[in-house]
């Protein structure tokens, strides 16, 4: 009788610990692509009073959407790799405070989710993610839109928006650092879920060797905000540079006080 049941426990020790990999693989943070440019619609208008691009994302899992300007950045966040089919903008995303902004699935299976308005804290970058729930990945098509109120039809001119990381290119590198920071701010701002929150990365991050030929950290500090306070932090972010992943990535709030509300 009990040697019926050990082949069972193992089978069961096997299952739970490819459940606990599956997991941990799910955790992995993967920049597929450096920021491109998104195409214009017919209907583009700089000078528009209202803006909107519609965004077509094939998606297994989850993966999260950032636009900057007129550009969209695509990031896996768990299952196969995720990537743009076509998005087509209206206008660039103003580089200043827009009015009503907003997005919505026009077509897809699953849920958009963890919505972050452009504003001075994310450099004025407007982000979402996108979860598929389904076996097998499939096209999204989601609609980002907003109302600029400094537009002026026929005469506004947005403000030039530098790119956050290099465009693809045939020499396009990954830039390790810029995802880590990413990284990084998506964890702050999820443990310190309000408005008037932000990091503000003030020093130049150091690369360090931790014993391995393709792994390594990056090191640096930054400030954190809210209304009330200020408190200098430490981060740091695991790189693997044959998969060109963050790993991980953790932070510190250094001196805090007792009665701190910056987490």
């Amino acid at each position: 009788m009990k040697r019926k049941l050990i082949p069972v426990a193992i089978a069961a020790a096997l299952a739970s610990a490819a459940a606990l990999g599956a997991r941990a693989e799910e955790r992995v943070y993967r920049i597929e692509a450096s920021p491109h440019v998104v195409a214009r619609a017919p209907d583009w208008n700089v000078g528009a009073a209202d803006g909107m691009c519609r965004l077509r994302i094939w998606v297994d899992d989850r993966a999260r959407v950032r636009l900057r300007g007129d550009q969209i950045e695509v990031a896996t966040e768990s299952g196969r790799r995720a990537f743009d089919q076509g998005s087509v903008c209206t206008q660039p995303l103003p580089a200043h405070p827009v009015d009503d902004f907003h997005v919505v699935i026009e077509r897809g299976r699953g849920s958009v989710t963890d919505v972050r308005q452009p504003d001075y804290r994310n450099a004025y970058a407007g982000r979402a993610t996108i979860y598929d729930p389904q076996p097998g990945g499939a096209v999204y098509q989601i609609v980002m839109a907003w109302h600029n109120p400094g537009a002026v039809v026929g005469t506004y001119q947005p403000p030039v928006v530098e790119p956050s990381a290099p465009l693809v290119a045939d020499n396009a590198t990954y830039d390790e650092v810029s995802a880590c920071q990413d990284l990084v701010r998506d964890r702050f701002l999820d443990r310190n879920a309000t408005r008037d929150a932000y990091i503000e990365f003030d020093s130049a991050p150091v690369r360090e060797s931790i014993g391995s030929e393709t792994r390594a950290r990056i090191r640096g500090g930054a400030w954190a905000h809210n209304r009330n306070e200020s408190r200098r932090i430490d981060y740091r972010c695991t790189v693997d540079d044959a998969s060109q992943r963050i790993l991980s990535a953790e932070y510190d709030v250094v001196s805090r006080p007792r009665l701190s509300s910056i987490q």
